[in-house]
């Protein structure tokens, strides 16, 4: 077969022998390769184990292209297995999927689950609206979004993400400011600091990336 019909994948399960076959693999050869542990197992085992085994590989340059192998749960999907696969590339700054949403992870600062729902409700929008925005935003999913629950941390991360919001936790006063680029550009209150908020991501996205109308954006 010509080279570039010819693509090199191992079959292991094991974490530190899929690393050393492929670094024997690409130290002996040219061809392509494909990573993927293969019986990783279910849920979180198998996620961290092939991203164990896969991120120490793709640092080092060694790998064409990748899958992830896991056991779904009774009656599910494998879209897991594509959301995974896309996180590690992302993750290891080789591709970008959809929107990047940071969020703290509460401590005793945070006296209510608000900003965890806020911070899924936006990554489940901006992951769903992506084969539209793909089209329409060149771009948008390089954009970082960061969704914090108090004012020691937030105010930092979100002026570092491109649009960010701090929101009050535990004895703080009942405000929650947003930042743009680095700037603070409004100061949310009230009971529609989520619904808000969104609207602004959205402007935000229609400004820098692109010319058209975000009537019709499904809502959260």
């Amino acid at each position: 077969l010509p080279h570039d019909h010819i693509i090199l994948s191992c079959k292991m399960s094991g974490v530190q022998d899929l690393i050393a076959v492929y670094r024997d693999l690409a130290a002996r050869c040219d061809w392509p390769l494909h990573l993927g542990l293969t019986e990783a197992g279910m849920g979180v085992k198998g996620i961290v184990a092939s991203t164990a085994a896969l991120s120490v590989l793709l640092e080092e340059g060694i790998g064409d292209t990748i899958r992830i192998s896991l056991t779904p749960e009774p009656g599910g999907d494998r879209t897991l297995e594509v959301q995974v696969a896309q996180e590690i590339l992302q993750s290891m700054g080789l591709r970008a999927f959809t929107p990047n949403v940071v969020s703290c992870p509460g401590c005793g600062r945070t006296s209510s689950t608000y900003f965890q729902e806020l911070a899924r409700d936006i990554q489940a929008f901006l992951r769903e609206q992506m084969p539209i925005w793909r089209r329409r935003y060149p771009g948008v999913e390089n954009l970082s979004v960061a969704v914090m629950g108090c004012v020691v941390n937030g105010p930092g991360e979100s002026k570092h993400a491109d649009i960010g919001i701090s929101l009050p936790g535990t004895g703080e006063v009942p405000v929650a400011p947003v930042y743009e680029d680095g700037e603070k550009t409004v100061t949310l209150k009230g009971e529609r600091i989520a619904e808000e908020f969104q609207a602004i991501v959205l402007a935000y996205i229609e400004r820098r990336f692109g010319q058209g109308d975000t009537a019709g954006e499904q809502k959260m």
